[in-house]
This record gives structure tokens, sequence and C-alpha cells, in this order.
């Protein structure tokens, strides 16, 4: 089926994004902060890995969907260096919606026959 002229692309997220908004939607995190909420939420399930998150969070903020800014705190446990906090911006939080939405009319599909 080809897509009409007038129609906006579906918005896309991978799964790591789409975690990361969920936890930044009206808060604000720091790195390890993000990693320790997603395993906090999924009970030590399918968790947010260190290895991933800063790259897809420069990617996001790239494109928009997140935003950061660092901290005026100096802990001398980080060698004197300000943490980094993200939030979700509202084209992040209205990404995340579309998504969402698509998922749930994904998920009510009754075929036709």
């Amino acid at each position: 089926m080809r897509r009409r002229a007038t129609e906006e692309p579906a918005p896309r997220l991978s799964g790591v994004e789409e975690d990361i908004l969920l936890l930044l939607v009206g808060r604000e995190l720091y790195g390890l902060a993000i990693i320790e909420a997603s395993k906090s939420a999924v009970g030590g399930g399918r968790a947010l890995r260190l290895g991933s998150l800063y790259a897809t969070l420069y990617k996001m903020e790239d494109r928009g969907l997140v935003r950061s800014r660092y901290g005026d705190e100096r802990l001398k446990e980080r060698g004197g260096n300000r943490r980094r906090y993200y939030t979700a911006t509202e084209a992040g939080a209205e990404t995340l919606r579309a998504v969402q939405l698509r998922r749930q009319q994904l998920a009510g599909w009754q075929p036709a026959w």
C-alpha cells in the first residue's frame, strides 16, 4: 500500500531510544541515574546498558528528542567533573506518544476476514 503524499511518515524509535524517552519525559536524570532507573523499572530484566546509553543520548540530542545541561556540582569522586543531565524535549515526548499510539493500534488490529 502506498502512502499518500500528505501523510506524515510514522516516527521511528529504536527500543533503546523508546526506553530512554519513557524514563526522561517529565524528569531530568544524569547518565548513571538513567541506567539505575532502567534497572529499577524492569526489575533486573532488559535494562539499558552503559555502552549504548551515551551514544544513543548524543544521537537523540542531535535529532532534538532530548536536551542536556551540565550540573553545577563538582563531585570529588568524579575528579571534579560535572554531571550531564538529560530530559526529553517536547518533540521527544510527541514522538514517544506517536510511537505508543501506533503500538496500541497494531495491538488492537483485527483481521477483516
